[in-house]
């Protein structure tokens, strides 16, 4: 069933492959910060076709996500005090288009072309004066990446080592529906003259983000 609809979602992009194995991914390391993701994978096993699509998810824990005390000017109120906890979180969904470059008997080299839509948030606690906010983006964005794939002896698995780099468009920043800032200043409502560019110094959104990870490829059915 999995990879019935895997298949269908994807075989626009596989076409002209005809038989087509899946394969799971599953990769942690750095992402920016913290990140760990997976993939679905159709790719076609002979060296004819050497392309693949996959479809993957991940999630990013971001240490910094900006100045806690400019977002919370920007977005909540002119308050202080409080020790300050703050951390950033991403929810990634991309499309992956891969080219299988080089096949060597113990490697293989791959490069690839994303297409990402990134739900973020910061989260922002001021301990003891009774404030905590999260400010939230939707930004898509674009990357490329290149893996190194080395096979498991006397298995179909094999090691990932991949890098690549992200960058994301700039988008709405929102934090609980009352003050929001738009890149294009249209329908902003911002809190004392603010505005997207001073929102967007205090909070560390993604925009480009940089990954190195470690995973390991293996056939499902």
């Amino acid at each position: 069933m999995i990879k019935k609809a895997l298949i269908f979602c994807l075989l626009p992009l596989s076409l002209p492959a005809l038989s087509l194995d899946l394969y799971h991914e599953i990769s942690a390391g750095y992402h920016g910060d913290l990140g760990v993701s997976m993939a679905l994978r159709l790719e076609n096993p002979t060296p004819e076709f050497p392309f693949f699509a996959q479809l993957r998810g991940g999630y990013i824990y971001q240490y910094d996500p900006g100045n806690a005390t400019e977002a919370r000017k920007i977005f909540i109120n002119d308050n202080s005090g409080g020790n300050i906890e703050k951390y950033g979180e991403s929810y990634l969904v991309g499309i992956d288009l891969g080219w299988k470059w080089k096949e060597l008997e113990n490697y293989s080299i791959e490069f690839l072309l994303s297409g990402l839509w990134n739900y973020y948030s910061a989260h922002y606690a001021f301990i003891g004066n009774n404030e905590a906010f999260s400010v939230t983006s939707s930004p898509f964005g674009i990357g490329a990446g290149a893996s190194l794939r080395i096979p498991l002896s006397n298995t179909e698995s094999f090691i990932m080592l991949k890098g690549g780099a992200e960058y994301f468009f700039k988008s709405r920043l929102d934090a609980h529906g009352t003050y929001f800032y738009s890149p294009d200043g249209d329908d902003d409502r911002p809190r004392n003259n603010y505005t997207y560019e001073d929102a967007d110094a205090a909070v560390n959104q993604p925009e480009l983000r940089a990954y190195l990870q470690l995973g390991i490829l293996y056939p499902i059915g």
